[in-house]
């Protein structure tokens, strides 16, 4: 399953002088082959990010093993290993290591396209102050979404269809976590990603504290990337993993029926009181108030703005 890069002596394609220096993080488990791949697009590109930060969330496969040998590490390539801690932590460790004004975060099974990272890096030369979230489409079809937005209690989403190539950024609900890119500064102004186990909905809690805070979410259609969409990942989840951040997101963000919506959602889930119990147990009533002390704009002006799945 491991490769080593196509090329003996690759050519890296960094920054123009002048511009701020990228970094790109990849989280990975056990991805093998498909974290070769993604990384071979990242590089194909007409630039490459200053430093390509891989971050090996408790992998068993050795796929990062490869990244490791001196042609990747001349390209930039970190390889930065972490007991498995799931996809928000491994996030916020390659952050922590990053040392670019501009992180781009992307999974480890994706395919970008030639001008994908460029123009994320001059979206975000623009607009500094907000999150990006290019357009992706089925690595296994054509179907492509740019952003997308809530459409239950469950809180699943649904993706939203790209305007046309070529329009300017547009704000969109959610960028969805397979890839997003962030400002340095925005992205400690809003203290990374949450507290979420394994994986799932840490990019919905990342959405939500940034409207809250006055941070726009930006579709950049013009950046495009493949993402290979599976029923399930490499690894084993827990059974109870989504239902209780499902239960975090709704303590934190929402109120009222809302929030009791979410909760009875929970209800059905393997294991539910315990996951009950360990959700109000947790920092929840500390991280609210910690978000609500920072909001300038509210959760209805929210559903205000990009639909209620209540109405």
């Amino acid at each position: 399953m491991s490769r080593t890069p196509s090329t003996a002596a690759p050519v890296r394609r960094g920054r123009q002088p002048g511009a701020p220096p990228v970094s790109l993080v990849v989280s990975t488990l056990n991805e093998g082959a498909e974290l070769h791949a993604t990384l071979e697009s990242v590089f194909a590109g007409s630039v490459a990010a200053d430093e390509t930060i891989v971050v090996d969330d408790g992998g068993t496969d050795g796929s990062c093993a490869v990244l490791e040998r001196a042609e990747w590490r001349a390209r930039g390539v970190v390889v930065r290993r972490i007991r498995r801690s799931g996809v928000a932590a491994a996030r916020n460790e390659g952050a922590r290591l990053a040392r670019g004004t501009h992180l781009v975060f992307l999974d480890a099974h994706c395919r970008l396209e030639r001008n994908c990272l460029a123009r994320l890096r001059a979206a975000l030369d623009a607009r500094p102050d907000a999150v990006l979230a290019p357009a992706v489409r089925d690595a296994g079809g054509t179907a492509a979404g740019c952003g997308a937005r809530l459409i239950d209690a469950h809180l699943r989403v649904r993706w939203l269809p790209p305007e046309p190539e070529g329009t300017a950024v547009y704000p969109v609900p959610l960028a969805p976590g397979g890839c997003l890119a962030v400002h340095r500064e925005t992205f400690d102004r809003l203290g990374g990603f949450g507290a979420f186990r394994e994986l799932g909905l840490e990019d919905v809690d990342f959405g939500l504290r940034a409207w809250r805070a006055g941070v726009d979410v930006l579709a950049v259609p013009g950046a495009r990337l493949a993402h290979r969409f599976r029923p399930y990942p490499p690894y084993r989840l827990t059974c109870t993993s989504r239902a209780y951040n499902m239960a975090r997101v709704a303590l934190v963000h929402f109120d009222g029926p809302r929030r009791e919506e979410c909760l009875r959602k929970v209800i059905g889930t393997p294991r539910a009181a315990e996951v009950l119990v360990e959700a109000f147990a947790g920092d929840w009533e500390a991280r609210r108030a910690a978000v609500e002390a920072t909001s300038v704009r509210s959760m209805e002006a929210y559903f205000a703005r990009f639909g209620d799945w209540r109405t």
